[in-house]
């Protein structure tokens, strides 16, 4: 049981994109703080889809990080 409630998905749908949406719980939870939350996913979105590195490899590396940190992706 999380200590803080994710806010339901709908109030956030609009603002999730393919990047994001992997990481939804993550950002309702951020939800909480609008503002927040919209950096964060600027973030993200900047890092997934810019630079050098395929966003194929980049992906593939979030998968294992997660898997190594035995967390859910």
């Amino acid at each position: 049981m999380p200590r803080i409630q994710p806010v339901d998905v709908a109030q956030i749908q609009a603002d999730l994109t393919e990047s994001t949406a992997t990481m939804s719980n993550l950002f309702r939870t951020m939800a909480h703080r609008p503002e927040l939350a919209k950096h964060a996913m600027r973030l993200v979105e900047a890092a997934m889809r810019e630079g050098t590195v395929e966003p194929r490899l980049k992906e593939l590396v979030a998968v294992r990080v997660s898997q190594v940190n035995h967390c859910f992706y």
